[in-house]
């Protein structure tokens, strides 16, 4: 069982490494923003995968995904960390790797894909990062959609179906 996020942890600790920390005030309206590794580290955005995945499941869309990393240093970790997540929850990933967000909304028609996660703390300076999502091309979440994946993941309320796969699309 996937321990359940909590709020802050403190780094270069066990439980920075061995527990999901999620601050809660990073889910907004239509997306999601955290200081990477002082609101959100790799476990809690790979329990942002999880949730994400069981999301899908629960609006009964295909769980299938575009993602892409726009170009901080460490959003690349970011994106593999969420992929993993994901593929717990039954998704099948397709990557398109380092891309702006147009590119990934583009990757939903072109690979026929329903859903969409791009890593990008957009305009923010570095060392914030973020996931732009979507599962109703070419829609993005809306405040219900974000609302509940917030619920999912800070309850670890998370479906891991497994059976999750990936391909690197170049």
């Amino acid at each position: 069982m996937f321990p359940k996020p909590v709020a802050k942890l403190l780094r270069n600790t066990y439980a920075f490494e061995s527990k999901p920390m999620v601050k809660p005030t990073g889910f907004r309206e239509y997306d999601a923003r955290w200081l990477f590794n002082d609101e959100i580290n790799l476990m809690g955005v790979q329990a942002l995968g999880m949730g994400l995945g069981t999301l899908l499941g629960e609006m009964g869309i295909k769980r299938e995904i575009v993602t892409g990393h726009d170009y901080r240093s460490y959003s690349a970790s970011i994106k593999l960390a969420l992929a993993t997540g994901l593929m717990a929850a039954g998704c099948k990933v397709h990557d398109i790797g380092l891309a702006v967000t147009p590119m990934a909304y583009f990757a939903q028609f072109e690979l026929d894909v329903p859903a969409v996660a791009m890593v990008t703390a957009s305009h923010n300076e570095n060392g914030w990062t973020g996931v732009k999502m979507g599962a109703a091309r070419p829609l993005t979440f809306g405040p219900d959609e974000m609302s509940r994946l917030k619920e999912i993941v800070l309850s670890a309320a998370f479906n891991l179906t497994g059976g999750g796969s990936y391909q690197f699309h170049d």
